[in-house]
């Protein structure tokens, strides 16, 4: 069984990524909304709720394993995501809460021994692939050549 402070991190990376969430950026960013796209920006506005709601849950549960919340640096500091066109950001959202979710499902088996921690987690898989399906449908189609909304953004990051 996994002792407390390895408990601790994994709820931390999961806290990572609950507050350094693309999402959570959007209304900063002023993503463009294309007329008729407005109720696709309050499911965004949904998401981002339901990710600080998350955020607490998991720094509740650090909090009584007497750890330390952490949450690092958001990943995306230095990358221009101001004015976008919000299909875009959806789609860039959408794989940055799938590296999320690869993250959870390597963490998830490794907690299994406690309930508390390995359900919280559960929780938030299940949240978190819900979230990436909503995303996915804001952003439409993926672009016809295959990429990513997030190797787009790497190409235009400064040199």
């Amino acid at each position: 069984m996994m002792d407390a402070e390895g408990k601790i991190q994994v709820l931390n990376r999961a806290l990572h990524n609950a507050v350094n969430s693309v999402v959570q950026y959007l209304e900063i960013s002023t993503p463009h909304v294309p007329p008729g796209h407005e109720e696709k920006f309050e499911e965004v506005k949904r998401i981002r709720n339901e990710e600080i709601d998350t955020a607490n849950r998991l720094v509740d549960l650090i909090n009584e394993l007497d750890g330390v919340p952490k949450v690092g640096v958001f990943p995306y500091w230095n990358v221009d995501l101001n004015y976008l066109d919000l299909r875009f950001m959806a789609r860039f959202s959408a794989d940055h809460v799938e590296n999320a979710v690869r993250e959870l499902e390597a963490d998830l088996e490794s907690v299994q021994g406690d309930g508390a921690v390995y359900g919280l987690l559960k929780d938030v898989l299940a949240q978190r692939r819900e979230h990436v399906a909503v995303l996915r449908d804001i952003g439409g189609a993926e672009e016809a050549d295959g990429e990513t909304a997030e190797a787009d953004t790497a190409e235009s990051e400064p040199a």
